[in-house]
């Protein structure tokens, strides 16, 4: 019984004496690092475990706050620090500076904490004296020298260096065949002075050959076809890279859960027995989605797949989806969106009717070449722009695909599809740039397109949804003709790219740039050709602004366009038709008015003046305005944005983007919108807020409207209806001064996933 109180009392005395430790260990208010020459404060603090107190939102500014949560609070464990100064030299001994010196001065301040200063002590560094390649000496061209071995005599002995070069010298020759070279670089120090004898041996330095491939785990799909998948046979020359490439290969051909491919043991070491383990996937699968949107209502999307189509792996996939469900019971009602409102058809039904959208794709991989793939499809569709159009139309397309790497494949695709649209004529006339009638007739009846394209693409980023490092790039050539079938022709190329540095753990550097030529053919008997112009449709064109654009302007609202006046703004009276009746210049189809002024000129043919919000005015705004894009034949596009992760979910971008878009690429200005985002990191993705700030002045840009005929005479000139006013306009609704002027040139764009 004594000796379990006393037992206690030393437990106790023990707790209070370690509680005692833990109280009186300072804050570490500050760390810093003086006399580094050769490596940097961020190398050096990055091997300590001993840290300054920060804010978690701001890590600079803690000097200024110190309170609550905010601030992160790192305690001062001398153990810790000495360990950290083993670290250090270590490092330093790495680095080549094998004599240096680091000591830790601890300095109390006023509010209790200490500041840690590391004072480093160089000295002289150990250089390279001599550099032996062995047997690489022979193998390696110059090129390969120069690019790959980045060390030279005389330079400080950087062991991390030289095991870097060693692995990038044995990714090299494991790409030539050599699927078993190893490297070691090994240094050989002279006692008396402060160089090195550096070699670097190599070992197990012969061609790798495929000996054979076995399959493992195979039910429904041949395993000849598992073979042909992995794009591996025998006689092929082995690699570490092709044995990661051919699992990757595995993965993506959508057949199987699980895909493991490794080496199997036994056999002679430059001939490599693979063996591929799989865990097969259901054949079928069948899918419906739903969703509800303001604008499109309520949508449904199903989809079937057959990943082993008539048991010979062909693919076959089919998908339908439907949307504007529900649109007349909802359109205008709580938070659904009147898309009809303020639109030329106002009330018209077809724009809330369901669209649709059908397709049916089969894909097959040739088993004589796992680099060949063949396709085709069929589709049909209904879709709608409330108040603008309703496109329907069907047909069908071929692709042959062929793997010119493994990661760059390259598809030649022909498309044959009708279409007939329904849309306002001033649809045609902002669209098309025509709004005589008999173009117009030309226009709304079925079009036939056919091209042939020819695309290619890679993507070699780390991470699809938020990369740091890599690249990617597609491009795409689109041709139209007579002879391919199509009444439209014309050529198109597009290539666009980004790469991605990673400047830090938090900080990444992202470099978009997107190019684009389209250019109409006229002359043909089978072309549309408009007054002998030939007629580019609006979907070929190229657009710039928005969200994943040039951030300073609206969606698609960068180059030309052209304003339309609602009916419900612009309209004479019947006095005024029957003056602008007997007006030459309406027979050109011109209103002899200026919207750029006063109305008071205009009533001189008896105009009323426009109504805005119920009250009629005396002159038009920039607000009684819409701006419709025309699109261009040429584009070039640029951005480069920083993105800082700066606290937990949370990234900040500051971005600039700079784009052009007319008739060709000389002769345009180019504009720069500079902005800032947040990102935040959800389960579906980054949700990405920018805003972006649009520094472009007023533009001078015609303007058209729909007249409504009040009687069977004024249609006798014109049936349409629609006219272009005489003069052109100054727009610009981003208008004001001070800081409401700053604001009005503000854009907001909200979006899921980054902007490239």
């Amino acid at each position: 019984m004594f000796l379990g109180a006393c037992t206690g009392i030393s437990a106790s005395a023990q707790a209070t004496q370690s509680l005692k430790r833990v109280v009186e260990q300072p804050v570490v208010g500050e760390l810093k690092i003086s006399g580094n020459k050769n490596i940097g404060d961020t190398e050096l603090k990055a091997a300590m475990a001993t840290v300054a107190s920060s804010c978690r939102l701001i890590p600079k500014y803690c000097k200024v706050i110190r309170f609550g949560f905010l601030r992160h609070t790192r305690v001062l464990d001398r153990a810790e620090l000495d360990r950290d100064m083993l670290r250090l030299r270590v490092l330093y001994w790495k680095r080549g500076w094998r004599a240096a010196q680091v000591t830790p001065v601890i300095e109390k301040a006023a509010n209790g904490e200490v500041a840690i200063e590391i004072r480093v002590n160089e000295g002289p560094p150990t250089l390279v004296g001599t550099l032996d390649l062995g047997a690489l000496d022979s193998l390696l061209s110059a090129d390969d020298k120069r690019r790959l071995i980045a060390v030279r005599v005389g330079e400080p002995l950087d062991l991390i260096r030289l095991d870097s070069i060693a692995e990038r010298i044995a990714t090299q020759l494991d790409s030539r065949g050599y699927g078993d070279v190893t490297l070691n670089p090994v240094a050989v120090v002279d006692t008396n002075s402060p160089r090195a004898a550096v070699t670097l041996e190599v070992n197990k330095l012969y061609q790798t050959v495929i000996d054979s491939v076995r399959v493992e785990g195979t039910e429904r799909y041949d395993p000849r076809l598992v073979a042909n998948t992995m794009g591996v046979k025998k006689g092929v020359r082995y690699s570490r890279e092709r044995l990661i490439e051919s699992q990757r290969a595995l993965y993506a051909a959508g057949f199987f859960r699980r895909a493991v491919v490794r080496v199997d043991s036994g056999g002679i070491d430059s001939l490599k027995r693979l063996v591929a383990i799989v865990e097969e996937l259901p054949p079928r699968s069948f899918r419906v989605t739903g969703g509800v949107s303001t604008v499109d209502f309520v949508q449904f999307d199903a989809r079937f797949v057959n990943a082993n189509f008539r048991n010979n792996a062909s693919r076959l996939s089919l998908q339908a989806t439907i949307g504007n469900l529900l649109a007349p019971q909802l359109v205008g009602r709580g938070p659904f969106q009147n898309v009809l409102k303020n639109t030329q058809d106002n009330g018209s039904p077809q724009y809330l009717e369901p669209t649709l959208q059908l397709n049916a794709d089969l894909r097959r991989r040739w088993l004589s070449d796992y680099r060949n793939q063949t396709g085709i499809s069929l589709f049909g569709f209904r879709r709608s722009s409330p108040g603008v159009f309703v496109e329907t139309g069907g047909g069908a397309a071929a692709s042959f695909t062929r793997n010119v790497t493994p990661y760059v494949p390259v598809t030649l695709q022909y498309r044959m599809e009708l279409t007939n649209t329904s849309a306002a004529d001033t649809y045609f006339c902002v669209n098309f740039g025509v709004c005589d009638q008999t173009s117009l007739d030309v226009l709304q009846s079925t079009q036939r397109l056919a091209p042939i394209a020819l695309s290619a693409n890679t993507d070699r980023r780390d991470d699809p949804i938020g990369p740091t490092r890599g690249y990617s790039w597609r491009s795409e050539l689109e041709y139209a003709a007579a002879w391919t079938g199509s009444q439209f022709g014309y050529a198109r190329f597009e290539v666009e790219g980004a790469k991605y540095f990673h400047g830090s753990d938090k900080l990444t550097i992202a470099v978009h740039g997107r190019a684009g030529i389209v250019r109409g053919f006229g002359g043909t008997s089978s072309a549309r050709t408009l007054n002998g112009a030939a007629v580019i449709l609006p979907r070929k064109r190229f657009y710039a602004g928005g969200a994943r654009s040039v951030r300073g302007y609206g969606e698609n609202q960068l180059g030309p366009r052209v304003l339309v006046i609602p009916r419900s703004i612009f309209q004479p009276t019947q006095a005024g038709f029957d003056s602008l009746l007997a007006n030459p210049g309406l027979r050109d189809g011109r209103l002899p008015c200026d919207p750029s002024v006063a109305l008071r000129d205009c009533q001189t043919d008896t105009l009323t003046a426009p109504v805005v919000n119920g009250r009629r005015t005396s002159q038009f705004e920039d607000g009684d305005f819409i701006a419709k894009p025309l699109g261009g034949e040429a584009l070039v596009e640029a951005s480069i944005e920083a993105r800082y992760h700066f606290w937990g979910p949370l990234t900040a971008a500051l971005f600039l983007d700079a784009g052009s878009v007319g008739a060709e690429f000389r002769g345009t200005a180019t504009v720069f919108t500079p902005g800032i985002g947040i990102r935040y990191l959800s389960p579906v993705g980054p949700i990405r807020v920018d805003l972006g700030y649009n520094p472009r002045s007023r533009e001078q840009l015609s303007v058209i409207t729909e007249l409504q005929p009040r009687d069977a005479s004024w249609g006798a000139p014109r049936t349409s209806g629609l006219y272009e006013i005489a003069s052109t306009r100054a727009f610009n609704p981003a208008t004001g001064t001070g800081f409401g002027g700053i604001f009005n040139r503000l854009t907001l764009h909200l979006s899921i996933g980054e902007a490239f």
